[in-house]
Protein backbone atom coordinates (compact mmCIF):
# COMPACT_ATOMS: atom_id res chain seq x y z
CA UNK A 1 0.00 0.00 0.00
CA UNK A 2 1.36 3.41 -0.98
CA UNK A 3 1.52 5.96 1.71
CA UNK A 4 0.31 8.99 -0.26
CA UNK A 5 -0.27 12.05 1.81
CA UNK A 6 -4.22 12.83 1.84
CA UNK A 7 -7.42 10.90 0.95
CA UNK A 8 -7.76 11.95 -2.51
CA UNK A 9 -4.42 10.83 -3.73
CA UNK A 10 -6.17 7.24 -2.56
CA UNK A 11 -6.56 4.76 -5.42
CA UNK A 12 -9.89 3.70 -3.94
CA UNK A 13 -10.99 7.67 -4.24
CA UNK A 14 -10.35 7.50 -8.26
CA UNK A 15 -12.14 4.41 -8.74
CA UNK A 16 -14.88 5.53 -6.63
CA UNK A 17 -15.82 8.74 -8.24
CA UNK A 18 -14.54 7.56 -11.81
CA UNK A 19 -18.51 7.66 -12.75
CA UNK A 20 -18.57 11.27 -12.55
CA UNK A 21 -16.76 11.80 -15.62
CA UNK A 22 -18.48 10.30 -19.01
CA UNK A 23 -16.23 7.37 -20.04
CA UNK A 24 -14.55 7.78 -17.25
CA UNK A 25 -11.65 5.13 -16.14
CA UNK A 26 -9.19 5.86 -13.25
CA UNK A 27 -5.70 5.06 -14.28
CA UNK A 28 -2.79 5.43 -11.92
CA UNK A 29 1.28 6.34 -13.55
CA UNK A 30 3.95 5.82 -11.59
CA UNK A 31 7.56 6.83 -11.94
CA UNK A 32 10.18 5.27 -9.22
CA UNK A 33 14.26 5.03 -9.74
CA UNK A 34 17.01 6.04 -7.21
CA UNK A 35 16.20 9.73 -7.28
CA UNK A 36 12.35 9.35 -6.15
CA UNK A 37 8.76 8.20 -6.28
CA UNK A 38 6.36 10.27 -8.39
CA UNK A 39 2.83 9.47 -7.82
CA UNK A 40 -0.35 10.42 -10.15
CA UNK A 41 -3.65 9.05 -10.52
CA UNK A 42 -6.37 10.38 -13.12
CA UNK A 43 -9.20 9.88 -15.04
CA UNK A 44 -8.93 8.89 -18.37
CA UNK A 45 -11.70 10.06 -20.56
CA UNK A 46 -12.67 9.02 -24.48
CA UNK A 47 -12.72 11.43 -26.30
CA UNK A 48 -16.24 12.00 -28.05
CA UNK A 49 -15.50 12.61 -31.08
CA UNK A 50 -15.30 10.73 -34.49
CA UNK A 51 -11.51 10.97 -35.65
CA UNK A 52 -9.66 8.80 -37.88
CA UNK A 53 -7.97 7.36 -34.26
CA UNK A 54 -9.01 6.70 -30.84
CA UNK A 55 -8.28 9.83 -28.71
CA UNK A 56 -8.08 10.17 -24.89
CA UNK A 57 -8.11 12.96 -22.13
CA UNK A 58 -7.00 13.12 -18.38
CA UNK A 59 -8.77 14.82 -15.69
CA UNK A 60 -7.87 14.71 -12.04
CA UNK A 61 -10.95 13.18 -9.60
CA UNK A 62 -13.42 14.64 -7.78
CA UNK A 63 -11.74 16.67 -5.44
CA UNK A 64 -7.89 17.32 -5.47
CA UNK A 65 -4.95 15.99 -6.13
CA UNK A 66 -2.49 15.61 -9.10
CA UNK A 67 1.09 14.27 -9.56
CA UNK A 68 2.90 13.78 -6.27
CA UNK A 69 6.92 13.55 -5.03
CA UNK A 70 6.08 10.70 -2.36
CA UNK A 71 9.79 10.65 -1.18
CA UNK A 72 13.01 11.84 -3.42
CA UNK A 73 16.60 12.30 -2.56
CA UNK A 74 17.96 15.75 -1.06
CA UNK A 75 18.32 18.66 -3.64
CA UNK A 76 17.24 15.93 -6.79
CA UNK A 77 13.40 17.09 -6.99
CA UNK A 78 13.61 18.72 -9.77
CA UNK A 79 15.80 16.62 -11.60
CA UNK A 80 13.59 13.44 -10.28
CA UNK A 81 10.26 15.80 -12.05
CA UNK A 82 12.25 16.22 -15.36
CA UNK A 83 12.73 12.30 -15.81
CA UNK A 84 9.33 11.54 -14.81
CA UNK A 85 7.63 14.26 -17.16
CA UNK A 86 10.32 12.65 -19.84
CA UNK A 87 8.15 9.34 -18.91
CA UNK A 88 4.66 10.65 -18.87
CA UNK A 89 4.78 12.20 -22.13
CA UNK A 90 5.92 8.77 -23.41
CA UNK A 91 3.25 7.23 -21.86
CA UNK A 92 0.62 9.83 -23.08
CA UNK A 93 1.60 9.37 -26.73
CA UNK A 94 1.31 5.47 -26.37
CA UNK A 95 -2.31 6.26 -24.86
CA UNK A 96 -3.28 8.73 -27.62
CA UNK A 97 -3.60 11.07 -24.62
CA UNK A 98 -3.95 14.53 -26.10
CA UNK A 99 -4.50 16.92 -23.43
CA UNK A 100 -4.41 16.90 -19.48
CA UNK A 101 -6.24 18.95 -16.50
CA UNK A 102 -4.96 18.92 -13.21
CA UNK A 103 -7.01 20.07 -10.09
CA UNK A 104 -3.68 20.66 -7.78
CA UNK A 105 -3.69 19.99 -3.96
CA UNK A 106 -3.74 23.43 -1.95
CA UNK A 107 -2.64 21.81 0.90
CA UNK A 108 -0.08 19.36 -0.18
CA UNK A 109 1.77 22.10 -2.09
CA UNK A 110 2.56 19.52 -5.02
CA UNK A 111 2.02 22.36 -7.52
CA UNK A 112 5.52 24.01 -6.06
CA UNK A 113 7.58 20.47 -7.97
CA UNK A 114 5.76 20.84 -11.59
CA UNK A 115 4.60 24.16 -11.55
CA UNK A 116 6.76 25.04 -14.71
CA UNK A 117 5.48 21.79 -16.69
CA UNK A 118 1.44 23.29 -16.73
CA UNK A 119 -0.67 26.12 -18.14
CA UNK A 120 -2.22 27.89 -15.05
CA UNK A 121 -5.74 29.27 -13.87
CA UNK A 122 -6.60 30.44 -10.64
CA UNK A 123 -9.99 29.49 -9.66
CA UNK A 124 -10.78 30.22 -6.19
CA UNK A 125 -9.48 30.66 -2.32
CA UNK A 126 -9.31 27.29 -0.27
CA UNK A 127 -10.06 28.42 3.49
CA UNK A 128 -8.74 26.23 6.19
CA UNK A 129 -8.65 26.37 9.84
CA UNK A 130 -5.50 26.15 11.62
CA UNK A 131 -5.77 23.56 13.94
CA UNK A 132 -2.08 23.83 15.77
CA UNK A 133 -2.80 27.12 17.25
CA UNK A 134 -3.21 27.29 21.25
CA UNK A 135 -7.08 27.98 21.19
CA UNK A 136 -9.06 27.72 17.58
CA UNK A 137 -11.67 29.29 19.58
CA UNK A 138 -10.27 32.33 20.06
CA UNK A 139 -7.05 32.67 17.71
CA UNK A 140 -9.11 31.28 14.43
CA UNK A 141 -12.71 32.16 15.21
CA UNK A 142 -14.19 36.11 14.70
CA UNK A 143 -15.92 37.45 17.43
CA UNK A 144 -19.29 37.23 15.23
CA UNK A 145 -18.50 33.45 14.50
CA UNK A 146 -18.11 32.41 18.58
CA UNK A 147 -21.15 34.14 19.29
CA UNK A 148 -23.18 32.38 16.59
CA UNK A 149 -21.45 29.16 18.37
CA UNK A 150 -23.10 29.96 21.64
CA UNK A 151 -26.14 30.88 20.35
CA UNK A 152 -26.50 27.16 19.05
CA UNK A 153 -25.25 25.55 22.17
CA UNK A 154 -27.68 28.52 23.85
CA UNK A 155 -30.43 26.99 21.92
CA UNK A 156 -30.15 23.40 23.16
CA UNK A 157 -28.90 22.44 19.34
CA UNK A 158 -27.17 18.70 19.67
CA UNK A 159 -24.35 17.52 17.82
CA UNK A 160 -24.74 13.87 16.55
CA UNK A 161 -21.71 11.95 15.23
CA UNK A 162 -22.23 9.62 12.84
CA UNK A 163 -19.23 7.15 11.84
CA UNK A 164 -21.26 4.41 10.32
CA UNK A 165 -23.85 6.50 7.66
CA UNK A 166 -26.86 5.82 9.20
CA UNK A 167 -27.84 9.26 9.18
CA UNK A 168 -27.27 9.13 5.47
CA UNK A 169 -30.83 9.84 4.46
CA UNK A 170 -30.93 12.87 6.43
CA UNK A 171 -28.00 14.37 5.14
CA UNK A 172 -28.61 13.53 1.60
CA UNK A 173 -32.30 15.38 2.10
CA UNK A 174 -30.54 18.32 3.37
CA UNK A 175 -27.61 18.56 0.51
CA UNK A 176 -30.53 17.95 -1.61
CA UNK A 177 -32.29 21.38 -0.09
CA UNK A 178 -29.11 23.49 -0.70
CA UNK A 179 -28.22 22.29 -3.66
CA UNK A 180 -31.69 23.16 -5.03
CA UNK A 181 -31.69 26.44 -3.26
CA UNK A 182 -28.37 27.42 -4.30
CA UNK A 183 -29.46 26.42 -7.98
CA UNK A 184 -26.77 23.73 -8.20
CA UNK A 185 -28.04 21.98 -11.29
CA UNK A 186 -24.87 20.31 -12.72
CA UNK A 187 -24.93 16.53 -12.30
CA UNK A 188 -21.35 16.66 -11.44
CA UNK A 189 -22.10 18.64 -7.24
CA UNK A 190 -25.22 16.21 -7.46
CA UNK A 191 -25.28 12.88 -5.86
CA UNK A 192 -27.63 10.57 -5.14
CA UNK A 193 -28.54 8.46 -1.23
CA UNK A 194 -26.97 5.78 -2.31
CA UNK A 195 -23.98 6.93 -3.46
CA UNK A 196 -23.19 8.36 -0.08
CA UNK A 197 -24.37 4.97 1.29
CA UNK A 198 -21.42 3.30 -0.28
CA UNK A 199 -18.44 5.48 0.05
CA UNK A 200 -19.32 5.04 3.79
CA UNK A 201 -18.02 1.33 2.99
CA UNK A 202 -15.28 2.14 0.59
CA UNK A 203 -13.69 5.26 3.03
CA UNK A 204 -14.94 3.15 6.17
CA UNK A 205 -12.55 5.18 9.26
CA UNK A 206 -12.07 7.91 6.74
CA UNK A 207 -14.91 9.77 6.70
CA UNK A 208 -18.36 10.69 9.18
CA UNK A 209 -21.30 12.83 9.03
CA UNK A 210 -21.51 15.73 11.44
CA UNK A 211 -24.98 16.34 12.42
CA UNK A 212 -27.09 19.56 14.18
CA UNK A 213 -30.28 18.55 15.55
CA UNK A 214 -32.83 20.61 17.55
CA UNK A 215 -35.68 19.62 18.96
CA UNK A 216 -35.22 15.86 17.04
CA UNK A 217 -34.89 17.16 13.90
CA UNK A 218 -32.00 17.77 11.51
CA UNK A 219 -31.36 20.95 10.42
CA UNK A 220 -27.49 20.87 9.02
CA UNK A 221 -25.25 18.03 8.33
CA UNK A 222 -21.64 17.56 7.33
CA UNK A 223 -19.66 14.91 5.59
CA UNK A 224 -16.48 14.84 7.14
CA UNK A 225 -12.95 13.25 5.34
CA UNK A 226 -9.84 12.65 6.83
CA UNK A 227 -6.65 11.32 6.37
CA UNK A 228 -2.94 11.83 7.68
CA UNK A 229 -3.02 15.18 9.35
CA UNK A 230 -5.85 16.80 7.03
CA UNK A 231 -9.71 17.03 7.69
CA UNK A 232 -11.92 18.04 5.13
CA UNK A 233 -15.46 19.38 5.20
CA UNK A 234 -16.47 17.59 1.94
CA UNK A 235 -19.81 18.26 1.82
CA UNK A 236 -22.55 20.04 3.75
CA UNK A 237 -26.65 20.63 3.98
CA UNK A 238 -28.82 22.96 5.68
CA UNK A 239 -32.21 23.93 6.21
CA UNK A 240 -33.34 27.19 5.59
CA UNK A 241 -35.93 27.25 8.21
CA UNK A 242 -33.19 26.65 11.31
CA UNK A 243 -30.65 29.06 10.16
CA UNK A 244 -31.22 31.61 12.99
CA UNK A 245 -29.77 28.76 15.28
CA UNK A 246 -26.52 28.17 13.78
CA UNK A 247 -26.40 24.94 13.68
CA UNK A 248 -24.06 24.74 10.83
CA UNK A 249 -21.46 27.09 13.16
CA UNK A 250 -21.67 24.71 15.74
CA UNK A 251 -20.79 21.75 13.26
CA UNK A 252 -17.83 23.14 12.61
CA UNK A 253 -16.34 23.65 16.25
CA UNK A 254 -17.17 20.00 17.20
CA UNK A 255 -15.60 19.15 13.87
CA UNK A 256 -12.72 21.24 15.17
CA UNK A 257 -12.40 19.63 18.51
CA UNK A 258 -12.56 16.52 17.10
CA UNK A 259 -9.36 17.15 15.03
CA UNK A 260 -7.58 18.06 17.84
CA UNK A 261 -8.31 15.52 19.81
CA UNK A 262 -7.24 12.85 16.84
CA UNK A 263 -3.86 15.19 16.10
CA UNK A 264 -5.03 16.56 12.90
CA UNK A 265 -3.45 19.67 11.79
CA UNK A 266 -5.64 21.65 9.20
CA UNK A 267 -9.05 21.81 8.90
CA UNK A 268 -9.89 22.41 5.25
CA UNK A 269 -13.56 24.22 4.40
CA UNK A 270 -13.36 24.37 0.84
CA UNK A 271 -13.72 26.96 -1.84
CA UNK A 272 -16.42 29.67 -1.97
CA UNK A 273 -16.45 31.05 -5.33
CA UNK A 274 -19.11 32.25 -6.77
CA UNK A 275 -20.76 32.69 -3.14
CA UNK A 276 -20.02 35.80 -1.62
CA UNK A 277 -22.02 34.74 1.74
CA UNK A 278 -20.47 31.42 1.83
CA UNK A 279 -17.21 32.84 1.34
CA UNK A 280 -17.70 35.39 4.41
CA UNK A 281 -19.51 32.47 6.73
CA UNK A 282 -16.35 30.41 5.95
CA UNK A 283 -14.00 33.40 6.56
CA UNK A 284 -15.41 33.84 10.17
CA UNK A 285 -14.05 30.89 11.42
CA UNK A 286 -10.43 31.23 10.45
CA UNK A 287 -7.96 34.18 10.47
CA UNK A 288 -5.14 31.92 8.62
CA UNK A 289 -4.52 32.94 4.94
CA UNK A 290 -6.49 31.11 2.32
CA UNK A 291 -4.03 28.87 0.00
CA UNK A 292 -4.95 29.29 -3.53
CA UNK A 293 -7.00 26.90 -5.56
CA UNK A 294 -5.44 26.73 -9.22
CA UNK A 295 -5.72 24.57 -12.10
CA UNK A 296 -2.78 23.00 -14.64
CA UNK A 297 -3.55 22.71 -18.33
CA UNK A 298 -1.02 20.86 -20.62
CA UNK A 299 -1.48 19.99 -24.26
CA UNK A 300 0.08 16.45 -24.44
CA UNK A 301 -0.41 15.75 -28.29
CA UNK A 302 -0.86 19.10 -30.16
CA UNK A 303 -1.51 18.41 -33.65
CA UNK A 304 -3.88 15.73 -32.64
CA UNK A 305 -5.63 18.64 -30.16
CA UNK A 306 -5.56 21.10 -33.05
CA UNK A 307 -7.43 18.72 -35.40
CA UNK A 308 -9.93 17.49 -32.61
CA UNK A 309 -10.92 21.12 -32.18
CA UNK A 310 -11.18 21.70 -35.98
CA UNK A 311 -13.49 18.35 -35.81
CA UNK A 312 -15.58 20.29 -32.70
CA UNK A 313 -15.93 23.43 -34.66
CA UNK A 314 -17.30 22.16 -37.74
CA UNK A 315 -19.19 19.80 -36.38
CA UNK A 316 -21.16 20.61 -32.89
CA UNK A 317 -19.59 24.59 -32.61
CA UNK A 318 -17.76 25.77 -29.80
CA UNK A 319 -20.06 26.90 -27.40
CA UNK A 320 -17.23 27.98 -24.37
CA UNK A 321 -14.53 29.51 -26.09
CA UNK A 322 -12.13 29.67 -22.68
CA UNK A 323 -12.78 26.36 -21.54
CA UNK A 324 -10.30 23.20 -21.35
CA UNK A 325 -9.99 21.31 -23.21
CA UNK A 326 -11.51 23.38 -26.11
CA UNK A 327 -12.55 20.35 -28.18
CA UNK A 328 -15.44 19.79 -24.76
CA UNK A 329 -16.45 23.36 -25.36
Amino acid sequence: MVNVPDIYFLPEWAKFFESKEQNGKSALFEFENDLGHVFYQFILREIPLESEEAYHDIITPYGFSGPVILNCQEGKRQELVAQYEEAFQQYCEEHNIVAEYVRFSPWIGNIKDFEHLYNFRHTSDMIYIDLTVKDFFMDEFSPKTRTQVRKAQKNDVEIEFDFTGETVGEFHRLYDITAKRNGISNEYYLFSEEIFRDSFKVFKGNQFLLNAKYEGKYISSSLILHYGNYMHSHLTGNDPDYFQLAGNSLIQYEACRWGIEHDKNEFQLGGTAPYENLHRFKKGFTKTKALDLVSGQKIRLQEAYDRLVELKRQGEGIEVTGYFPLYRG
